[in-house]
């Protein structure tokens, strides 16, 4: 079944917004680097127009699991409470997009899931955290927000940054970082859906939108030695320095 997902309620949203301090990068850029240094919040309280919102919702009746791009006027809005000049232009990807999936429903509230990927950029290198994912939760019947989340997922590293030397290049560093905004009052664990996914499906078909390398059927050295002895074919390894997830490194 396909719902058509609208927002009215309220004309402004307060959204809060955190960036604490960093206190770990793997070769101390978070104490010598100014940028990453004093890394915080834009502004920690800022109010957005209903409007906003509506740019995270698909234009047309969707179902559980269908994918669409969030409008990146929308997603630039609320970075800019985070960063004084976020890009959603990756490195060497000018189109890698924003996409939405619906998650969840009922006949009373409905659940959006998200991902962003994007660049803070400095005078003298950059900042891409690993990605930014979130969620929306609507009144169906009042067409109200009533939460929106938004935060860098915690992970070993999430985030990787680039610090330019010269016009030459410069060192990549990564480290841990905490991103988060918050609107509303989070009411999902109270819900009970009639049609929904798990939220690890929802995360997985989103990641393929970014990293077409998710839809491989990844399995472990010892699975593929025994599916490959079953079948009589060789196996294909891949070595990686980093993630096929996200940005990080």
């Amino acid at each position: 079944m396909k719902i058509q997902l609208e927002l009215n309620g309220p004309e402004q949203i307060v959204v809060n917004a955190s960036i604490p301090p960093i206190t770990f990068t793997t070769a101390g850029f978070h104490v010598d680097w100014e940028p990453l240094a004093t890394l915080r919040e834009v502004e920690p309280q800022r109010n957005y127009p209903i409007s906003t919102f509506q740019g995270f919702l698909p234009r047309t009746e969707v179902s559980v699991g269908e994918h669409w791009k969030i409008g990146p006027e929308s997603a630039l809005q609320l970075l800019k409470q985070l960063a004084e000049e976020p890009q959603l232009e990756l490195r060497n990807r000018e189109d890698i997009g924003q996409w939405a999936s619906l998650r969840a429903y009922n006949d009373n509230y409905a659940e959006t899931v998200f991902r962003i990927h994007t660049v803070f950029t400095f005078k003298d290198g950059r900042f891409t955290p690993s990605q930014l994912s979130g969620a929306l939760i609507i009144d169906r019947r009042s067409e109200e927000l009533i939460y929106f989340e938004m935060s860098v997922p915690p992970s070993t590293l999430n985030f990787d940054a680039v610090r330019n030397y010269d016009e030459n290049g410069g060192i990549t560093e990564c480290g841990v970082c905490r991103i988060e905004m918050v609107a509303g009052k989070n009411i999902a664990q109270r819900l009970a859906y009639s049609e929904e996914i798990s939220m690890d499906e929802a995360r997985l078909g989103l990641a393929r939108q970014f990293y077409p390398a998710q839809s491989i059927e990844w399995v472990t050295l010892e699975e593929a030695a025994e599916m490959a002895k079953a079948l009589d074919r060789p196996i294909h390894v891949v070595s990686a320095d980093g993630t096929f997830m996200d940005e990080s490194c």
